[in-house]
């Protein structure tokens, strides 16, 4: 792919804003289950956070794949085909996919139940997104 330079600047701008709600959410990387449960405040900034991060990373897909002539339905999709055009290896466009679900589940659910799922996914959004982050900036399009 050869992009033109105002279209490498806006990747670059894009995954910017990635990069720092990524750094964000790993700054409570070590935050245990009782300090999350126990802080209303970070509890919501990390389910922000969560949901930023899924936000960016699909407008990243769709600005790539529309480089390529290639238009995502779905969010879920938007990774699954940046995983089928080789841009990100498919198992990691697969783990990366299954976020979005999470990313829906927040808004609606409240509670207990609510606030493991999203703690539990704490390490899996850093693990994958931080994947993610390093294939697309080693990228040259």
């Amino acid at each position: 792919m050869n992009w033109l330079r105002e279209d490498k600047e806006i990747f670059i701008s894009k995954l910017n804003y990635l990069k720092n709600y990524y750094e964000e959410l790993k700054s409570f990387e070590s935050l245990l289950f009782l300090q999350y449960i126990e802080d209303k405040i970070k509890r919501r900034a990390i389910e922000s956070l969560l949901q930023l991060i899924v936000e960016v990373a699909c407008d990243v897909n769709s600005f790539v794949l529309s480089k390529s002539g290639v238009t995502a339905e779905s969010y879920h999709d938007s990774f699954i085909k940046m995983g089928e055009a080789g841009i990100v290896e498919k198992d990691i466009a697969s783990k990366l996919a299954r976020t979005i679900g999470l990313r829906s589940r927040i808004i609606p659910e409240y509670g207990e139940y609510k606030d493991e799922v999203v703690y539990k996914n704490i390490s899996i959004f850093i693990e994958f997104y931080g994947k993610y982050l390093k294939i697309l900036g080693s990228k040259v399009f």
